[in-house]
């Protein structure tokens, strides 16, 4: 028997089919667990697919969102029940939340986004006939899978002017010059453009026909060089369409007229970001609208043309105790990549441009200081405003309301001697020495310095109803009014010095001669600079913000 076990062992025949039937069925194993594995990442990917369908229906339905995700999954080809949880919530589309924390779940009327998670079972093919135990003894493995979807809700919405009271003489010399030329526009011609509203993709359209630009998009109209006269023209053209009033067309038509020289070309990718619109063909409908007043689109048009940024203009004024004004206005740029009025979803931001003004004053006084002049500088940062939530009720649009968080811009106020090259520079801030406001030729020259800066950096929220999206009306955000806190607070800050020239004879009562003056003209100042601020669209501490559109529906995939 020993023997005879001992040749079995010594007897190599047929090993070859042993070891051929050994690795035969380890290559059958690996070939069904590819085939497995390869079935188990198709049924998930299909899965998935139809986690995402379903979390954009429930998104798209808060209020059925259970039953809008479990139809979903049915039209798909899973069961309803494979639908294991819906959640509702609050979607906060914020770079500066990790994104974990950007959906919130809870219900109401701040909800606007969905979270599903499915779960199913997909059979192994061939791998439970080796491994039974990798799927249990059904031979079936769980996948789960989630989605989250947030409502596709938009709003058109603007930073800018306010132009609560529009003045000819004052906005006639402010256009002008930043357009390089002579207007002669009356009262009513700018109250008519203040009242007419023009739709902008309108007014793309008519920009691409008026300037011939070889263009398919939106996009590609703003992007083109055009010259002033044809945006103003193609304004005239879009509020002909849109059913202006007759004395806004009228307007248009004169100050295209007065702009017909100037071959100023100009991009207006800084008054209008048409967000995801903008790659849609011109022939295209757009579900919302996104308008400025006639007179607002051509003041930012304007503004946009002044390639120098700066303007030098004597303001004709009738106040008692003040003699001239001078004003010398520079206008930044805005901040990279942003517009006047933006279309975009909940996230986006827009900001106004930087502005700068020094008016020079001559105040009427007496005696020896019979004029005293006073250079008074101002400088505004940029204003923004976000768009925090678009609220949509299911069906209803009428019940939509848009939240915007504005942040006015941050002032600084100097009595001081500004130089031209730190005005025109807008990278560094100016930090003006003292001015001559009084100089007796040969006698004593006095000067004067003061600063006094003004902040309300907190985002205020803002809520616009539909009805006032409709009317597009405008809100003023602010904490106090700044003006005449501002002139009391720089003039209480006046540091006056006395300088003897010549001889060095003393002029006793000259420091509270010149100091007697500029606080005297503290109330008429106030009343320039409450006009001028005004005919810019410029509120110190303030800032105006609108909605002109709001587009609710549909839903897009956020994680």
């Amino acid at each position: 028997m020993i023997r005879s076990f001992r040749r079995f062992l010594a007897d190599r025949r047929g090993i070859s089919t042993i070891v051929f039937a050994g690795s035969s069925l380890v290559l059958f194993g690996f070939g069904t667990m590819a085939i497995d594995v390869g079935s188990f990442f198709y049924q998930k990917r299909r899965q998935q697919t139809a986690t995402d369908l379903a979390a954009l229906a429930a998104a798209a339905d808060l209020e059925r969102a259970t039953n809008a995700a479990r139809s979903s999954a049915s039209r798909n080809g899973f069961s309803s029940n494979s639908i294991e949880t819906v959640q509702t919530g609050t979607y906060t589309p914020d770079a500066r939340l990790a994104p974990d924390a950007r959906f919130r779940q809870g219900s109401g009327s701040s909800a606007n986004a969905a979270r599903v998670e499915m779960r199913a079972t997909t059979p192994m093919i061939l791998g439970r006939v080796l491994a039974p135990s990798l799927g249990g003894e059904s031979g079936e493995v769980a996948i789960v899978t989630r989605a989250t979807a947030a409502q596709d809700a938009q709003a058109a919405f603007a930073i800018g002017s306010r132009l609560a009271r529009v003045e000819g003489g004052a906005l006639n010399g402010l256009l002008g010059g930043l357009l390089g030329a002579n207007l002669s526009l009356s009262v009513m011609d700018y109250e008519g453009l203040a009242r007419a509203r023009i739709d902008l993709f309108g007014f793309a359209r008519q920009l691409a026909t008026r300037a011939a630009i070889s263009a398919l998009t939106f996009d590609e109209v703003i992007r083109a060089s055009v010259r002033i006269g044809d945006v103003i023209l193609a304004a005239q053209d879009a509020a002909r369409d849109q059913g202006a009033g007759s004395d806004a067309i009228a307007a248009l038509g004169r100050l295209a007229g007065a702009v017909a020289g100037p071959a100023q070309r100009i991009n207006l990718q800084s008054l209008v970001s048409f967000g995801n619109y903008g790659s849609r063909r011109l022939n295209e409908e757009v579900p919302l609208k996104a308008s400025l007043s006639a007179l607002d689109l051509v003041s930012a048009a304007a503004q946009i043309a002044n390639g120098s940024r700066q303007l030098d203009v004597s303001l004709a004024v009738n106040v008692p105790g003040l003699a001239s004004v001078s004003l010398k206005l520079g206008i930044g740029e805005r901040p990279v990549g942003t517009s006047l009025v933006r279309v975009d979803r909940a996230g986006a931001s827009v900001h106004t441009a930087q502005t700068r003004l020094l008016l020079t004053l001559t105040l009427v006084g007496s005696g020896q200081a019979s004029l005293v002049k006073l250079p008074l500088y101002l400088e505004l940062a940029s204003a923004t405003a976000r768009l925090t939530s678009v609220s949509c009720g299911a069906g209803d649009i009428t019940s939509s309301r848009v939240t915007l968080g504005v942040t006015p811009a941050v002032v600084d106020a100097w009595i001081g001697q500004v130089s031209p090259a730190e005005f025109s520079n807008f990278s560094t801030r100016p930090n003006p020495p003292a001015a001559t406001l009084l100089n007796l030729a040969g006698l004593a020259k006095v000067t004067g310095r003061a600063h006094v800066t003004v902040t309300n950096t907190s985002e205020t929220p803002v809520s616009f109803s539909y009805a006032e999206i409709q009317r597009v009306d405008k809100k003023t955000t602010s904490t106090q009014n700044f003006v005449a806190s501002l002139l009391s607070r720089l003039v209480g800050d006046l540091d006056l010095r006395v300088e003897l020239l010549g001889l060095g004879l003393p002029l006793p009562g000259l420091e509270g001669a010149v100091s007697g003056v500029v606080a005297g003209a503290a109330a008429p100042l106030d009343q320039v600079l409450t006009s001028l601020l005004n005919t810019l669209g410029i509120g110190l501490g303030q800032a105006d913000s609108w909605v002109s559109g709001v587009r609710c529906g549909g839903a897009v995939l956020i994680q």
